[in-house]
């Protein structure tokens, strides 16, 4: 019952809730197809597919990686390098629809090289700095993370005012913040999150009774 009363602030005056959403933009992220979709989400496939357009639409209209259609037809392949590999995976789009699987391609080679995760956790809490050390544990193998102390001075200043320095595990202080960024996450989750941001800012919209 919960799920289907639950507030959906990245889709107006649509029927399906937020969870169902965010459900249905993980599959798209991982590339599922409209089927495979609509299993795991429990949708009607021309539902689904009505959602995957939107979701293009929304990449091409504010998406991080952009493309200009009046400057780019006719353009060279070495120009255009992402019309090519959109086509190998794309066959038989219609050609005004082209442009959005374009865009989908490059926002997702976007999403693989820029997006990371940033988690904060407080140098007070015994389970967070457990989290802390790990991810130092970890970096002696394989650098994946960039932690940053946030020092806690001068008191009461904004987080972005207060001075930051690399963290060192034996010598921090214990009313700072610890940054953990988190890079080469796995690329389905960044493409989410940068759908998921989008969304945020621009709500799809839909027609009344539009499920």
């Amino acid at each position: 019952m919960a799920e289907k009363t639950q507030k959906n602030r990245r889709s107006r005056n649509a029927k399906i809730s937020e969870y169902r959403l965010r459900k249905l933009v993980m599959c798209f992220a991982k590339n599922l197809t409209a089927r495979e979709t609509a299993v795991a989400t429990k949708l009607s496939e021309p539902t689904v597919r009505h959602r995957f357009m939107q979701i293009r639409q929304l990449l091409f209209d504010h998406g991080p990686m952009r493309i200009d259609l009046d400057n780019v037809e006719g353009r060279p392949p070495k120009d255009r390098p992402a019309k090519y590999i959109y086509e190998r995976h794309y066959k038989g789009v219609k050609q005004e629809y082209a442009h959005l699987f374009e865009i989908e391609v490059l926002n997702r080679i976007f999403a693989t090289k820029n997006v990371n995760r940033v988690v904060r956790l407080a140098a007070w809490n015994e389970s967070h700095m457990k989290e802390v050390m790990r991810c130092v544990e970890y970096n002696k193998l394989h650098p994946k993370y960039d932690l940053i102390e946030l020092l806690n001075k001068p008191s009461g200043a904004p987080h972005d005012k207060r001075e930051k320095r690399p963290f060192e595990p034996l010598d921090y202080e214990t009313d700072s913040i610890i940054l953990i960024n988190e890079y080469n996450i796995a690329p389905d989750e960044a493409f989410f999150r940068v759908i998921w941001e989008l969304m945020r800012k621009f709500p799809l919209r839909d027609n009344k009774g539009q499920a």
